[in-house]
């Protein structure tokens, strides 16, 4: 898969001064990795945000940061959001090595129809949304598909061994596990009559008499 190429400057601001950065539409970040030293950077607000619907946190990225050589093969490992507005206030990414595989979560995206679900005769449980993969930087992948059409009975389950990816990705989830199920319709159960939940008040006077009775045999 081709790297998402994104760009970014370095950057001067720090502590609480980078509030003055998200004023100006841009995003602070830290570009950090096994052989190179933590990098203070900064991202245009939009292009960050385009990169990151594209690659996710599990597609590489190709990180050219204004004043270097060479660009930065990276993948987003902590993405920080406005607690208010939602918006991306911090991201880090980690710079990878072309010849070191590396574990990362991906995300489970469900296509096409059950014709079980057409047809309004079951419901799809969607039990597992992402599985960790291993891969080199250059055959990580931003999602995995799962073709939902060929579930055409109830009880039809997909599981992690029925994933397909491409060569060079290995899945490290248990191949036993769920992802996608079929089940039959919840069917409503008839209610308990009222009168058959609680007494009626006739009955509630006679057990009143009653339990008074014996309290005067005491």
């Amino acid at each position: 898969m081709k790297a998402i190429e994104l760009r970014a400057q370095p950057r001067t601001l720090i502590g609480k001064k980078v509030k003055h950065l998200r004023q100006q539409d841009a995003v602070p970040g830290v570009v950090y990795g096994r052989h190179i030293d933590p990098l203070a950077v900064q991202f245009d607000a939009r292009e960050l945000l385009v990169a990151l619907n594209r690659a996710g946190t599990s597609a590489a990225v190709q990180l050219q940061v204004e004043g270097t050589h060479e660009p930065y093969l990276a993948i987003f490992r902590d993405v920080q959001h406005h607690p208010i507005r939602r918006d991306v206030s911090h991201v880090d990414l980690q710079a990878l090595s072309l010849d070191e595989t590396v574990q990362v979560p991906v995300n489970v995206v469900l296509v096409g129809e059950s014709p079980v679900i057409v047809e309004g005769e079951g419901v799809l449980m969607h039990l597992l949304n992402e599985v960790t993969i291993e891969a080199l930087p250059t055959a990580l992948i931003a999602v995995i598909e799962v073709d939902i059409s060929g579930l055409t009975e109830v009880g039809q389950t997909i599981t992690v061994g029925d994933l397909v990816v491409p060569d060079g990705v290995e899945i490290l989830t248990s191949p036993e596990d769920t992802v996608v199920q079929i089940t039959y319709m919840a069917e409503e159960e008839d209610l308990e009559p009222v009168e058959e939940l609680f007494p009626l008040e006739g009955e509630l006077i006679e057990m009143g008499e009653a339990s008074e009775d014996g309290e005067d045999e005491d």
